[in-house]
């Protein structure tokens, strides 16, 4: 271990003992602090957050560099790139000590990068990161004085924006730092940011209109959310329309609130315009998957029409709660299609169990295609949520070794499809559904498809008990350790950076003698 290693390492251990001993004073019942106390508390613990976090971005943005190769006698090995490059599976790697998924912990990594003063890039991209000007960011959290939120609100505000230009803005935003919320922070920066390059904000707003969209995800249970941006003049016009009908239900008593009643409205305007025909999809145990004609399960019929039953709507990987006098209405209409597809019966992954669909090419059929979509109903990477429809069916042992089969046949998006093929990832998938993997550091992970045979009924005449009393607050302790801060002062004294890096190995800008990993060819098949 390196001199450098043991201070940080030792550093480390100092503070997570200085941690143990304020959670043992806090909790202490023979001593009390008052509400002045209390308050001078929850601001030094925050500072030290700040400051720890920060440290943790230097972590975040080193650990990205580092990039598994395969060593000439065929063994697995690194290279550690240059400062702002970020491996490809770097944030599926630091996804597991983030706690976070595949998204979150990208976001973490890019976020991190852009604080510490370089633009995020990829490790087989040839452009050289160039500076974000958010160093003053970096410099207000090591300080203690700016959160990780706020921090990432005035970042995002700054995204694109020339590093001379983004100085400038941080510049004017330091008196504002120790303080101000982030809404207000927002506001601020746009502000400044407006009087400084108008034209910026200008072709921001042209962006932003031209990627409107709207977006529909899973809520609470039996509760669906949607996010839509607008163009502004069009958005003024739906929603007089809305209104308008809201302000009518209210009156008629249909809807208790506003908010609902313009739900209401807006469901209603669009649902009155279009002509919809449902299939209802049973599923059963493998075992059983035999049964001669589709028949609907009593308990999805039998029972009160204000009952919550679980369904599987257009997108598998949500499931979602209905009444069931909705369900009821469905499945009496003539015109509802109704099909059996046969489980695991212990995961629930939809099977294929004759082979039927299983073919000799290379390229999968439709049948087969859709039947693993819905199977998976997202990518099977772990920690990964992007939908089964975005993703590409890959074959989890390269054909022809594997066959073109359910069995050999997952869903993977784009990213994690070239990071299963890149040095020291394996993956099994097995019989039930279930996919196993394991990375370059041995560490094993596991995902599971979609349980189709699971039911959720809840009934509209019982409801679960609250519980009878809240636990009794803790005792209350004694003063900050002094010896937290220090540690904390020493941790961020070792991992001080002025962008200077000791390379292991002697890598040359120009990419001569490090590995480089293939681009992927937007052409090319997504199979």
């Amino acid at each position: 271990m390196s001199t450098r290693a043991g201070v940080v390492q030792s550093t480390s251990e100092a503070l997570e003992c200085a941690v143990r001993s304020l959670d043992a004073a806090v909790h202490d019942p023979r001593a009390t602090l008052s509400r002045e106390d209390w308050l001078a508390l929850v601001g030094r613990c925050q500072s030290l957050v700040n400051r720890i976090v920060a440290v943790q971005d230097l972590a975040v943005a080193a650990a990205s560099r580092f990039e598994s190769v395969w060593d000439e006698d065929g063994t697995l090995g690194t290279v550690e790139h240059g400062p702002g490059r970020v491996a490809l599976d770097a944030a599926d790697l630091l996804a597991l000590g983030l706690g976070a998924s595949h998204h979150q912990a990208q976001a973490r990594v890019e976020a991190a990068v852009r604080r510490t003063g370089l633009e995020p890039v990829p490790v087989e991209v040839s452009e050289r990161p160039r500076p974000t000007g958010l160093g003053a960011l970096h410099e207000a959290m090591r300080a203690g004085r700016l959160d990780a939120v706020r921090a990432g609100v005035v970042a995002d505000e700054l995204a694109e924006v020339p590093a001379e230009v983004a100085e400038a803005v941080l510049a004017a935003l330091e008196p504002h730092l120790d303080a101000e919320p982030a809404a207000a922070l927002r506001r601020r920066t746009r502000r400044i940011l407006g009087r400084l390059s108008p034209d910026l904000l200008r072709r921001r707003a042209q962006r932003a209109r031209r990627e409107t969209g709207l977006r529909r995800w899973v809520a609470e249970p039996g509760v669906d959310a949607w996010y839509g941006t607008f163009p502004s003049e069009e958005s003024a016009a739906a929603w007089s329309a809305v209104d308008r009908l809201a302000r009518q239900y209210v009156t008629d008593g249909t809807c208790s609130s506003i908010e609902q009643a313009r739900g209401r409205a807006l469901t209603d305007l669009v649902v009155q315009h279009v002509d919809l025909t449902f299939q209802v999809v049973l599923t059963t145990p493998v075992d059983s998957s035999s049964v001669a004609a589709p028949t609907v399960p009593s308990d999805a019929v039998a029972g009160r029409p204000d009952d919550l039953v679980q369904v599987h709507g257009i997108r598998p990987s949500e499931p979602v709660l209905v009444e069931r006098g909705w369900l009821q209405r469905v499945l009496a209409d003539p015109t509802t299609d109704v099909v059996t597809r046969p489980c695991h019966p212990a995961t629930g992954a939809l099977l294929d169990p004759s082979g039927s669909l299983a073919r000799e090419a290379y390229r999968p059929t439709e049948a087969l295609v859709s039947l693993v979509k819905a199977r998976d109903g997202r990518c099977r990477f772990p920690g990964c949520s992007v939908a089964a429809r975005f993703c590409d069916v890959d074959h989890v042992r390269p054909w022809p070794l594997g066959p073109t089969a359910s069995t050999n046949l997952m869903c993977l998006c784009r990213r994690h499809h070239r990071i299963k093929q890149s040095p020291g990832w394996r993956v099994r998938l097995r019989h039930d559904g279930t996919a196993e993997w394991t990375d370059h550091g041995g560490r094993d992970r596991t995902t599971h498809p979609l349980d189709a045979l699971e039911q959720v009924v809840l009934s509209a005449e019982t409801e679960d008990p609250l519980p009878a009393g809240a636990p009794e607050a803790s005792g209350l302790g004694a003063d900050l350790p002094s010896v937290l801060e220090e540690a904390c002062e020493r941790t961020l004294q070792q991992h001080d950076i002025a962008m200077r890096h000791r390379y292991a190995l002697a890598i040359r800008e120009d990419g001569t003698g490090r590995h480089r990993t293939r681009a992927p060819d937007p052409t090319a098949p997504p199979f």
